[in-house]
């Protein structure tokens, strides 16, 4: 097992009876997988050897004893002995016996020069070691110290798995590099990862061909390496799907050639494949055959039970079974499950081991031995502080009563420059709703129209919390029209405010932040001349009907003529009346009068023009005959 907060872990050799696992602070414990309980408990002298990085289990085969003429037939075999060999901070190896419950021995010679990141045994009493020195190590067992070294850099190793049909070691930093451990060579490489191994694992098949699976940091991917002792930069052979970073890694070839994996994700699932050695492929994507979702059993809500780690039992007769641990690293519960393949997620519903072992010891004592730590209760009434000023210039306790305080208790609003309230901001609120991501608590504060409001919260408002508003604006942009109108209140007020902070980020960085609110924006800009086009003429329109009806003449409808007196001649009256006509009609024509009564009116003065016009015909007429008459 490998150095790192969640991988120090690992079943014992017997079939997972065992589990022993390091924390953060280098303690060890050892576990019973069938018992469910805490066996042994070791915290190493960090000053001797230093906090525990890297383990491994070491199973030694006990002596056999020297058969007498005496002993029965009957006699049973001493039982094999179980050790952990484990790599420390200071980059010593020290043997621990669970037997003795403490350090065997500490192995001599060599030692790293700095931590032991990872730490395999062979089963032939040999243990491999590598550390940020970028250097491995051979250690023997019965020498009890350091035969032999070689470099495996420049990239800093973080795991090794030892695979012994090719006696080989592989070595798992960002590439995967494969060593001969006779003759301390490089004998084949692989590339794939983009980061880091994680976790290693290997897995030896019915026809001998060595596999090695690796994961690495920030991907979501197994991949399965092929060792055949040549090459250079070689791609995996199968790539396997997970939905979460994984940092353990099992795997079991069965008697009919199938190949079970299983990992255990960062978000405490266990992804569980089934393959066909034969039958591997670089080109597809597997992905896994079922998952297990370890659940609470809480009567209110149901919250998820992290899982630790996965083994395949070693067993002919429970072959089908898979043995995983689940709950924190304090309180582990173990078990094992048969998993029902036809289902993609296998719900398990399991009581909180925390709450398990607070039924076993009580409420209190479980939280003090979870803690180990004790908060002391003091009464500040039995503790005299003594100070170094004389009594008189000591401050004197005010007796003043609580009513009396409340009495003259006054709240006064805080004011800022220009006779603006600090009550105002709600930068302390935004903050809070950003840092929780309460989206309903975010649509309240961002709902806010007010610019003077907007501009005192964003003022206050820290420079970390400027991406997560800037998300969420563009979020907003995208939605009704009065959310659209107050995010660009606050883009507006908040491109003002924070310019230098946002004109430091990358050009690229800052376009794909705001590659929404722009795209959002070009969008609606598409539209715009049609928009003005359009506001424009409706603009004019309205404009017109608003004079026409400011325009109050001649509202009665009615049509006033004078009348002349009729002792005029008859060319007068002619003249007069075609005059009034001409200007009745242009009186019409002006205030478009369309009453009935009118049209009347205007009928009749038309047909007494015509009789006066046929009149004077008639007239000048007679006049001529008259003349020639008279010739």
């Amino acid at each position: 097992m490998s150095q790192g907060k969640k991988h120090v872990l690992g079943f014992s050799p017997n079939g997972g009876q065992l589990f022993a696992s390091v924390d953060e602070l280098g303690i060890l414990r050892v576990w019973n997988t069938e018992t469910n309980t805490l066996k042994q408990e070791f915290t190493p002298n960090l000053q001797v050897s230093g906090p525990c990085t890297a383990l491994t289990w070491v199973l030694v085969a006990a002596p056999r004893p020297k058969k007498s003429r005496k002993s029965l037939p009957t006699q049973e075999a001493a039982s094999d002995q179980l050790y952990i060999a484990l790599g420390t901070l200071k980059g010593v190896v020290v043997i621990y016996s669970l037997a003795e419950g403490k350090i065997e021995r500490t192995l001599s010679g060599d030692s790293h020069d700095g931590p032991v990141t990872s730490i395999v045994y062979d089963n032939a009493g040999h243990l491999y070691t590598v550390g940020v020195d970028c250097r491995a190590l051979v250690w023997s067992l019965e020498q009890e110290r350091c035969i032999s070294d070689w470099q495996v850099g420049p990239e800093k190793p973080r795991n090794i798995v030892y695979l012994p049909k090719s006696r080989t070691l592989a070595v798992g930093s960002r590439q995967l590099k494969v060593y001969d451990v006779d003759t301390k060579e490089l004998i084949e490489t692989f590339t794939g990862h983009s980061g880091e191994v994680n976790a290693i694992s290997s897995v030896v098949c019915t026809d001998d061909a060595e596999f090695v699976l690796t994961t690495a940091r920030m991907e979501r991917v197994i991949c399965f390496w092929k060792i055949e002792k040549k090459g250079k930069n070689k791609a995996s052979s199968c790539t396997l799907l997970m939905e979460d970073l994984a940092y353990c890694l099992s795997s079991e070839v069965q008697d009919d050639g199938q190949l079970r994996v299983a990992s255990v994700t960062r978000n405490g699932i266990i992804h569980i494949y089934l393959l066909n050695v034969n039958s591997l492929s670089a080109e597809k994507f597997v992905k896994p055959k079922a998952s297990l979702q370890i659940v609470s059993d809480g009567a209110d809500t149901v919250e998820p039970i992290h899982a630790l780690a996965s083994y395949f039992v070693a067993d002919k007769n429970r072959s089908h079974e898979i043995l995983f641990g689940y709950g924190n690293r304090k309180q582990i519960q173990f078990e094992r499950f048969t998993p029902n393949y036809a289902e993609k997620l296998n719900v398990i519903v399991r009581a909180d081991p925390k709450k398990l072992y607070a039924q076993k010891k009580g409420k209190v004592q479980a939280l003090q031995a979870a803690q180990k730590t004790l908060t002391p209760v003091v009464s500040q009434k039995i503790v005299e502080y003594n100070s170094a000023l004389p009594i008189s210039q000591k401050k004197v306790q005010n007796d003043v009563p609580m009513e009396a305080r409340l009495q003259h208790l006054q709240i006064k609003a805080t004011k800022l420059g220009g006779g603006k309230l600090q009550t105002q901001s709600k930068t302390q609120l935004l903050m809070q709703a950003l840092h929780s991501k309460d989206q309903a608590m975010i649509d309240a504060v961002l709902s806010t129209h007010d610019t003077e409001t907007i501009q005192l919260t964003l003022d206050r408002l820290p420079l970390e919390y400027v991406n997560p508003l800037v998300n969420e604006l563009s979020i907003l942009i995208q939605g009704k029209h009065a959310n659209v109108t107050s995010a660009l209140r606050w883009l507006q007020v908040l491109a003002c405010t924070h310019t230098s902070a946002l004109m430091s980020e990358d050009k690229q960085a800052l376009r794909e932040k705001l590659g929404i609110v722009l795209g959002v924006a070009q969008q609606r800009m598409h539209c715009l001349a049609e928009a003005l086009q359009i506001s424009g003429r409706v603009n004019l329109i309205i404009s017109q009907m608003k004079r026409n009806a400011d325009n109050h003449l001649n509202e009665s409808n009615v049509l006033n003529v004078d009348d002349e007196e009729e002792d005029e001649p008859a060319d007068a009256d002619a003249d007069g009346d075609s005059a009034q006509g001409e200007s009745n009609w242009s009186d019409l024509e002006d205030q478009n009068i369309s009453s009935n009564s009118i049209a009347d009116e205007g009928l009749a003065a038309d047909n007494d023009l015509a009789a006066d016009e046929e009149d004077l015909a008639m007239t000048q007429g007679s006049e001529d005959d008259d003349e020639e008459l008279s010739d």
